[in-house]
Parts: C-alpha cells; structure tokens; sequence
C-alpha cells in the first residue's frame, strides 16, 4: 500500500498500549476510524498481514501537535458496519487488537529485533513503578541480589 500523506484532523482519542500509541480520528463522514503508531522497524507490505477490521485502508501520518507520526489505520465506512462497531470503545479495541497483531508480526519476520523491543519497553515499564516507589534500577539491582 503507498502512502495517502497526513491525515490533518483531530483526534478523538490518543491512547498507549504495550508502548505504541493509537489515534482515533472522526472521517469526514462523521465514523470513527483507528490508526496505530508503526515501530522504525516495521517494513511496507507487513500490513497485507493484518486481519483488522475491514483491512488496512490508510497508511500515512496523523498529526500529534506539531509533530507527524507515521501510522496505519483502518475505517468504518464498510456496508457490514453498524453503530456498535462505530463507537469509541469498539475503535479502541480494535486499535489494541492491532497493535496485538503488529507485534506477532514483527517477532515472525525478525524476532530478535521483536524481542529486544519488547524487553526495552518491559525494563521502561519496570523502571516507572521503580520510580513511583521511589526506588532507582541501581537499587532495584540491590534488593535483587538479597
């Protein structure tokens, strides 16, 4: 899929799952659509392997403040779609399910890579509950040879 350019409007939701974010924009039309934050890592074509919802139907970039972020996405504007599979937490849901199947993606075609991301964004997370403990990674390091 080329790229369509940048998708200048307003998102309804930005959210964070397992270190990607996800953007949940209104169409012109009115119908939400989900967008995810694509890895450095992640190669064109990878995306014929999602099974989202309704497919992959963007790939480009979302604004976020004054910065682009380079995204795929898919719409609701199919002729099966309703108002349940329209709404907001149905959109999120689906956004997380990608990111979900982005990752065993990527682990298929270079897992290496997949792992030591995966392991970077573990050892981000565990220094943050580190932090609101009040406790360094040093200090982690301490209390785990006790």
């Amino acid at each position: 899929m080329k790229y369509l350019g940048t998708n200048e409007a307003m998102p309804a939701k930005v959210g964070s799952y397992k270190g990607y974010r996800y953007f949940i924009i209104p169409s012109l039309f009115g119908a939400l659509n989900g967008y995810i934050e694509l890895p450095k890592s992640w190669k064109d074509g990878d995306e014929d392997e999602l099974t989202v919802h309704g497919g992959v139907t963007f790939k480009g970039y979302v604004r976020d403040g004054a910065s682009k972020v380079k995204v795929i996405g898919f719409d609701t504007l199919h002729a099966f779609d309703d108002q349940e599979t329209r709404d907001l937490k149905s959109i999120e849901k689906e956004c997380k399910y990608m990111i979900d199947e982005m990752i065993e993606v990527m682990a298929k075609h270079r897992p290496l890579r997949a792992n030591t991301e995966i392991t970077l964004e573990l050892a981000d997370e565990l220094g943050k509950l580190a932090a609101k403990q009040g406790l360094s990674f040093d200090e982690l390091g301490y209390l785990h040879k006790k």
